[in-house]
């Protein structure tokens, strides 16, 4: 899958409902910029690294596109922005997470 996350010029997940949307963060690790969901989990982990759409209007999802596509500044924001968003979610953070979970129950 990075093959093709590198070679993309974006990554579009128009989903509408995900658990936790893994492949958003698997996009930005490759320097890949994101378009996703503004719904469901993604705008939690995407955070402001991804253009966030409304999955079911087919015109602000094909501007942007059309903007990433047409726009290098545009695309760079995203891209560092994605680089930067994927280092909070390591498994050793959510290792971390965890664990104080199972501690605050003793």
């Amino acid at each position: 899958m990075a093959l093709m996350y590198c070679a993309s010029s974006l990554f579009l997940y128009p989903s509408l409902r995900e658990s936790f949307g893994l492949p958003i963060l698997e996009a930005m690790a490759c320097g890949t910029p994101v378009i996703t969901s503004n719904t469901s989990c993604m705008p939690e982990i995407a955070g402001d690294a991804a253009k966030q759409i409304d999955p079911l209007n087919y015109y602000e999802m094909a501007e942007a596109i059309k903007g990433l596509l047409q726009s290098n500044s545009c695309r760079n924001v995203y891209v560092e922005k994605g680089l930067e968003r994927v280092k909070k979610f390591t498994w050793t953070a959510s290792a971390e997470t965890l664990l104080n979970i199972y501690n605050s129950f003793q």
